[in-house]
């Protein structure tokens, strides 16, 4: 049984599209830090196989072997990233965000923002 402080949101006009609840921000943020492990994972994988010799496996031709290379690397990097295996810079990437966003929330009035250091660039002029 849901509790009331449990029950998801839901966007109006996506459930009168008969879409489900919007996703939870902890998935949002794991997912956007996932994609930028693989990202630089892919390219770090693309640079590196600009330094290696081809080998003939995936055929001579530029073009294809380069396509294979490609689909290759992305294969791998979706594998890693999707069970977890990476570098681990995702997990670092999340505790980091819920690190800040946990500081962010505890200031909540002009001393505590004054005290903090975190002036906004408006009270700097005055």
């Amino acid at each position: 049984m849901i509790g009331l402080g449990e029950l998801p949101t839901v966007d109006p006009l996506a459930q009168a599209q008969g879409m489900k609840a919007l996703p939870d921000p902890a998935e949002k943020t794991d997912k956007a830090a996932r994609q930028f492990e693989g990202l630089l994972m892919g390219l770090l994988f693309q640079t590196m196989r600009k330094t290696v010799e081809p080998s003939g496996l995936l055929g001579d031709s530029g073009q294809s072997r380069s396509t294979y290379e490609y689909l290759m690397d992305q294969a791998v990097v979706d594998q890693a990233v999707s069970t977890g295996h990476g570098w681990g810079l995702a997990d670092r990437l999340k505790e980091s965000w819920n690190q800040h966003e946990k500081t962010d929330k505890k200031i909540t009035t002009p001393d505590e923002l004054r005290d903090s250091g975190k002036l906004p660039i408006g009270a700097l002029s005055r």
